[in-house]
């Protein structure tokens, strides 16, 4: 066998124990949820959904030939950030779908459940510096590693929008804080300008966390709503700033191409 044959298996091998052993963690997490009468089929189902998808994407990513030749702790831990998120967006599709669960209502102070979402949410947070140190200390920074991260993030936004629409914390213009990645994504596969690859940027990431920060802190429920949807109107402005920084950036480029090609012929 050749060794780049015998390293991707072992990346193969190492992503599917991975995500074996971060889908019984979240599983064992709904079912106590589940068992406190604070979720039910249509959370699971969606959770499950949202973690298959993750799950087959990832093992994609590390068969492609310029994966890296091991899977590391690294993504692992952002695989745990990952799986955070699909119980979260489960979580919140199911209140949002059936009005019930544990999102369905206002949470009182004195309910622990009520705090399960955000602390969660918040956990997630903390493991994302968490990677990628690790990645930095073990020197196995990847581009797979870069772009896992990246989605990872954009997930438990995505998820955490819908909880404080599902939780009425606010309106339905905070989805616009997780779709937006989705959106500039379908963006680039209709107008490739757009697919461009993006130089690294320390102001992308530190919104990114932001959102997160502000979502999550708002879905706490000794905060009040009105001050919960500051947060989120805030994070929804930063999200949108951001975005429209990179699409001028990729556009601009794109001229700046242009008009170097017309100079040289």
């Amino acid at each position: 066998m050749r060794p780049e044959a015998s390293s991707l298996r072992a990346a193969q091998a190492e992503a599917g124990q991975a995500i074996g052993l971060v889908g019984l963690a979240a599983a064992a997490a709904l079912l106590a949820i589940a068992g406190a009468g604070r979720a039910g089929t249509a959370a699971a189902l969606a959770a499950a959904g949202v973690y298959a998808t993750v799950s087959v994407l990832v093992l994609q990513a590390v068969a492609a030939p310029d994966a890296p030749s091991r899977f590391g702790s690294a993504n692992v831990v952002t695989l745990l950030r990952a799986g955070i998120a699909a119980l979260v967006t489960g979580l919140a599709l199911e209140a949002l779908a059936t009005g019930t669960g544990l999102l369905a209502g206002p949470g009182e102070i004195g309910d622990l459940w009520a705090w399960a979402l955000p602390a969660g949410a918040l956990l997630a947070l903390i493991l994302d510096g968490v990677d990628g140190s690790l990645a930095r200390r073990r020197r196995t920074a990847s581009a797979f590693g870069a772009r896992f991260d990246m989605e990872a993030d954009a997930l438990l936004v995505l998820g955490l929008s819908l909880a404080a629409l599902a939780g009425g914390r606010a309106g339905p213009w905070v989805l616009g804080a997780g779709a937006l990645r989705y959106v500039f994504l379908a963006g680039g596969a209709l107008w490739p300008v757009l697919a461009a690859p993006l130089p690294p940027s320390f102001r992308r990431k530190a919104i990114c966390v932001a959102i997160g920060i502000a979502l999550a802190v708002g879905l706490v429920p000794a905060v009040p709503a009105a001050a919960a949807g500051v947060l989120a109107g805030a994070g929804v402005l930063a999200v949108v700033y951001s975005f429209a920084v990179d699409a001028v950036w990729l556009l601009r480029r794109r001229e700046i191409a242009a008009v170097s090609a017309l100079t040289n012929t």
